[in-house]
């Protein structure tokens, strides 16, 4: 039996949007289309992923855009396979990504993430251990994102569009500005706390 184009998979945490990799993206956005229209209103209101191991950023971001104009909220921490779904053990391997991520640009990895440059705006770490930034943290992050609230995000500095431990998302405006020292962000009592390496001053987000 073929395999569908797109098929829609329900989690605790959300909907699962699973696309077929071996199929044109052209294809699969249309047949998504159909799915919203044919379905409208069904989904309204619910939290989503998209999970396609082959496509873009880009691509990415026109496919939720699709599900944003029947009612769907986009929540990249849900992941897929739910079953998988644990936290990142101390010893999975790290994942060294020696460049700048830039606009478009997307990591996920299961284990933790080291980027050795800086995350620009429009581009996006999904990591179920911890994300390490050498550079300046400008773009998306998602540490813990398969449910590890020991997971931090470490970087020079830090002027995200977004950033989340665990499903738990910081107030980009609230995040220490003007550091002259790198910060690690983490969780402390169901809330994300800043540290300084230096100061070991902490910087609660409210």
């Amino acid at each position: 039996m073929p395999r569908e184009l797109v098929s829609i998979k329900g989690t605790r945490e959300g909907l699962v949007i699973l696309l077929d990799p071996n199929r044109e993206f052209e294809d699969i956005k249309l047949h998504l289309k159909r799915k919203m229209e044919s379905s409208r209103g069904f989904f309204r209101g619910a939290r989503f992923t998209v999970y396609g191991q082959t496509i873009t950023g880009y691509q990415r971001t026109e496919l939720e855009n699709i599900c944003r104009q029947y009612g769907l909220i986009p929540s990249p921490e849900i992941s897929w396979p739910f079953e998988k779904k644990k936290a990142a053990s101390p010893g999975e391997p790290a994942r060294l990504v020696q460049c700048a991520l830039r606009s478009g640009q997307e990591i996920r990895h299961r284990g933790s993430v080291v980027i050795v440059g800086n995350v620009h705006p429009g581009a996006q770490v999904i990591a179920d251990g911890s994300v390490i930034i050498m550079g300046s943290c400008r773009g998306t992050i998602h540490a813990g994102a398969g449910g590890n609230n020991t997971a931090t995000i470490t970087a020079l500095k830090f002027e995200p569009i977004r950033l989340s431990i665990a499903g738990v998302t910081a107030d980009p405006a609230t995040i220490p500005q003007n550091s002259l020292f790198p910060l690690t962000a983490r969780l402390e009592k169901g809330r994300i706390i800043f540290s300084s390496y230096r100061s070991k001053a902490t910087y609660p987000i409210f």
